[in-house]
């Protein structure tokens, strides 16, 4: 071959990539808190309106009852998330620490630990276990990240989204996608009507936008993970409808064996 035919291929350490990933966009940890918070905003909501609808409370009730959990369980998720990403990430620093210290101060050790795992894990020959061990230890940022991970389990990534954003993310999920339910529920208004149509148009009117909020829901997660949108909507949909089920059904038999007049 002359020095004419060769073709020289673009890399990607010179910016060009051999060819083009679909990989997702944005940050991976705002979608799972979106999806999370919302799908339990949603599916909690419909359960405590279809739990007072099963109970015969009136619509009223229901409101107050419902807007009064929304708000404390939005709250409730928003915190427990800001709370639980704050704790993780406080561990992952402190062991990231502690490990950089012992490769600073105990390379040796640091190197037979990973010269065990190479050996016993993957099964390398010793000699490769060593080589691979004296190669990942020429850059020490690599080394200990690849020895967190492969140690102790644990993956030091970039995460955009601080505990207070994730917490916010939370909050604000499980009051917008919770709303979907106490929306549908205007049973209130149709003041006309007895009080037994009233609570059936209301749970009705709930049912519909609890599974239209589901079903938008799957459709968007769906989406964004590249899976069958359909599908992903028709299973939260069903998810949502066997919840608010469960919930009325509980109601109705509850209130059957524990009359009113009763208590």
């Amino acid at each position: 071959m002359t020095e004419d035919q060769i073709v020289q291929l673009p890399t990607i350490a010179e910016g060009n990539p051999t060819h083009a990933e679909d990989h997702l966009d944005g940050s991976s940890a705002a979608i799972k808190v979106i999806v999370f918070g919302g799908l339990d905003g949603i599916l909690t909501m419909f359960a405590v309106v279809s739990g007072c609808a099963g109970a015969a409370i009136s619509p009223v009730q229901t409101i107050c009852v419902t807007i009064g959990t929304l708000l404390a369980s939005a709250f409730s998720m928003g915190h427990g998330e800001f709370i639980s990403c704050k704790a993780e990430r406080d561990f992952m620093e402190a062991e990231r620490i502690r490990e950089e210290k012992e490769v600073a101060e105990k390379p040796e050790m640091e190197k037979k630990e990973m010269y065990d795992i190479y050996t016993g894990r993957y099964n390398f020959s010793p000699a490769d276990a060593q080589q691979l061990v004296d190669l990942t230890f020429r850059n020490e940022a690599f080394f200990l990240r690849h020895m967190m991970a492969e140690e102790l389990g644990i993956l030091l990534t970039k995460d955009e989204l601080t505990p207070l954003k994730r917490g916010v993310i939370m909050f604000g999920s499980y009051c917008l996608l919770g709303s979907f339910p106490l929306i549908g529920f205007v049973s209130y208004f149709f003041r006309q009507f007895s009080p037994d149509v009233s609570r059936i148009i209301g749970f009705t009117l709930t049912a519909v936008f609890s599974v239209v909020g589901t079903l938008c829901l799957g459709f968007f997660k769906g989406s964004y993970t590249k899976q069958h949108r359909l599908i992903s909507a028709v299973i939260m949909a069903i998810n949502g409808m066997a919840v608010g089920l469960i919930s009325y059904l509980s109601g109705l038999a509850l209130s059957a064996l524990f009359p009113e007049s009763s208590v």
